[in-house]
């Protein structure tokens, strides 16, 4: 340690040209290619080693990118189905202006369906304690406000079945608008069709007219569970041959059940809606 500090303090004391600076000009010359062919032969190594740490640091950014990525997308998807859902519930309950005198709606969620291609029944999550009675009219959020699906069948404390009107056994007394008072029955038909039976060859019945309850059962005198007036589809074809009596109308129901989320059960109010659930 001395003998640097002494070598320092004569290399800082002395002239450009003095002994101490004639010694490093002549070191340096002899490092300095000794130093290019290192650093020559060193770069490759170094470039190699910038180039996977740059490969590690890219993947390392896109493995960031794409949870950002996924994060987003479930956020979009979840603010979608919110959307969707406030928009079904506010159809749900606008039902409310369209509900027949004497009833009042109870919305329901579907927790379970009937395992067939046209599910012809379904259980929803609102019973007695709700309000809900069996023979009480279901309907469900449509173009027109709101649009008869089904009728309850079967009523517990905390649930309630559901038979759709494309069920084999549903039979449901209806009128079309614009016929001049064109009464009949519908029943189901194929590929969540109905068919309109008894309107007689000289009603005019027009395409796309729309089909509502009529308040009557089959035979046209009796009060049905459906009270007059609830849309349930509209004409898709009617026709009849010279030998028929009665006209063939198919009808296309406003509201395809299979894609049920929620329905509104009306529930009966008055002592007349309850004497129609009654029967």
């Amino acid at each position: 340690m001395v003998v640097c500090l002494i070598l320092f303090t004569a290399y800082f004391r002395e002239g450009g040209s003095g002994p101490a600076h004639g010694t490093q000009q002549i070191a340096g010359g002899v490092v300095a290619p000794l130093q290019s062919i290192g650093s020559r032969a060193v770069q490759p190594f170094r470039d190699g080693w910038d180039w996977v740490a740059g490969l590690f640091s890219a993947n390392s950014e896109n493995d960031r990118l794409r949870e950002e990525n996924a994060a987003l997308r479930a956020q979009v998807l979840a603010a979608t189905d919110q959307a969707a859902e406030v928009a079904r519930l506010r159809a749900l309950l606008r039902i409310t202006d369209d509900v027949p005198g004497g009833y009042r709606p109870v919305v329901a969620s579907i927790v379970g369906r009937s395992p067939t291609n046209w599910y012809s029944r379904a259980r929803i999550d609102a019973g007695t304690n709700d309000g809900v009675m069996v023979n009480s009219p279901v309907v469900a959020a449509a173009a027109p406000g709101s649009s008869l699906v089904g009728v309850i069948t079967s009523a517990t404390v905390g649930s309630s079945i559901v038979t759709f009107i494309t069920d084999s056994s549903t039979r449901v007394g209806a009128t079309v608008d614009g016929s001049g008072g064109a009464l009949g029955v519908l029943r189901p038909s194929v590929g969540g069709q109905l068919m309109m039976d008894g309107v007689p060859r000289e009603f005019r019945v027009r395409d796309g007219a729309v089909v509502r309850t009529a308040g009557f059962v089959a035979d046209m005198r009796l009060p049905s569970v459906f009270p007059r007036g609830i849309p349930v589809g509209q004409v898709a074809g009617a026709g009849s041959q010279p030998v028929d009596t009665f006209q063939t109308i198919q009808v296309t129901p406003f509201v395809d059940v299979r894609a049920l989320s929620s329905v509104a059960v009306l529930t009966p109010q008055s002592a007349a809606a309850k004497r129609r659930a009654e029967g």
